[in-house]
């Protein structure tokens, strides 16, 4: 594999206008201050369109954490885990959908014939057992338990509650991940 590049300004913008249109198709009500946080991050993967995703903090405190996640058609969130620290037992994750469609996967016997990990990352994506959810449902990830998650054939536009969150301490499985860095405040 080669070395990671940074997506260029050009493909980052085209990914953040999508992701933009599919907030818009959702019908959920964002502030012009929501609007104008919403970031691109391709967690130092150098494949934006395949490995990536764009995100607005909604809410963020010492405790918790409101995020709006969008996720393009077949776009992937890579593999990683919320271990435990500072007497934590690791962050819990639910992510609700609000449009299209999230496929979560977690630890377990696959139960799916296809599963559409990014070419060449086949070992760093050992959860294999699928969650779908769409518009209204959602699904909780326990702490320190390997997930990622992929956009459906629409994408996927949802809000991701989170308990204490730092998270220069999630661990990724592919080790070229610089992760999702946030200072926290």
């Amino acid at each position: 594999m080669t070395a990671p590049v940074s997506p260029t300004q050009e493909v980052s913008r085209q990914i953040r206008e999508q992701a933009v249109e599919l907030v818009r198709r959702s019908g959920f009500p964002l502030s012009p201050t929501d609007w104008a946080e919403l970031k691109v991050n391709d967690f130092g993967l150098g494949n934006l369109p395949a490995e990536g995703f764009v995100f607005a903090d909604l809410l963020r405190t010492d405790r918790m954490r409101v995020t709006l996640l969008v996720l393009l058609p077949g776009q992937t969130l890579p593999e990683h885990r919320h271990p435990p620290y500072d007497a934590e037992p690791g962050k819990e994750e639910t992510l609700r959908c609000l449009f299209g469609q999230a496929r979560i996967y977690v630890p377990g016997r696959s139960n799916t014939p296809t599963i559409a990990i990014p070419e060449g990352k086949q070992p760093y994506y050992t959860s294999r057992h699928e969650v779908v959810i769409s518009a209204g449902e959602q699904f909780s990830v326990k702490p320190n338990l390997a997930h990622w998650f992929q956009g459906g054939p629409e994408g996927a536009v949802c809000l991701a509650f989170q308990n204490r969150v730092d998270e220069n301490r999630n661990v990724f499985t592919d080790p070229r991940s610089t992760g999702c860095p946030i200072p926290l405040t």
